[in-house]
């Protein structure tokens, strides 16, 4: 059946799947965005421009494999490991672009143009937390009933939409702010 932890355990695979499924589609969706990840790359992993393009598919290839292997319940351990070593080691470059402030789009998953910066770190260590709460579904991942099941991928689905689209949410929200000189201009 099933209790709180298995549920919270369940959703939170299904954001990390739903979360690199996204980048990975967003990186190869067209020529455009593969490019731009390249170009990315280059700048952020501080790589050579002649091998940014494997450097750029290796990433996309880990992100899928990641996704993959957390469908498949027996190989769930190996993906949120290698989710936590990929999210650490995008941490550690967003981190470091930010301290030299290299001016960068993050392009995660693939068509984002706005500037790296803090909102990809927090979303990192939100999904290292997901990484947390996913994990106690590798040791014992329980038997779900379908009504459980689906409540879990549909929470995990609105937190993914959250996570991969927060940036632009932001921005959205956003006021804009009308400096002291516009202010008297449109008096």
């Amino acid at each position: 059946m099933g209790g709180p932890v298995e549920l919270l355990s369940a959703a939170c695979t299904v954001v990390l799947v739903l979360v690199f499924g996204a980048a990975v589609v967003g990186k190869v969706r067209t020529a455009a965005s593969l490019s731009a990840f390249t170009d990315a790359v280059v700048v952020l992993g501080r790589v050579p421009t002649r091998r940014a393009g494997a450097a750029a598919k290796g990433v996309i290839a880990l992100e899928a494999a990641t996704g993959l292997l957390l469908l498949v319940p027996p190989l769930r351990g190996a993906g949120l490991l290698l989710a936590t070593v990929l999210l650490a080691a995008f941490t550690a470059v967003v981190a470091r672009a930010l301290r030299s402030r290299v001016p960068v789009s993050c392009r995660c998953f693939g068509g984002s143009a706005g500037p790296l910066g803090p909102p990809q770190l927090i979303r990192n260590a939100v999904l290292l937390l997901v990484v947390v709460g996913a994990a106690p579904g590798v040791l014992d991942p329980g038997r779900l009933v379908w009504q459980a099941q689906f409540t879990a991928w549909l929470a995990g689905a609105v937190a993914a939409l959250v996570l991969v689209t927060g940036e632009e949410l932001i921005a959205l929200l956003r006021r804009p702010t009308v400096h002291a000189t516009q202010a008297t201009d449109l008096a």
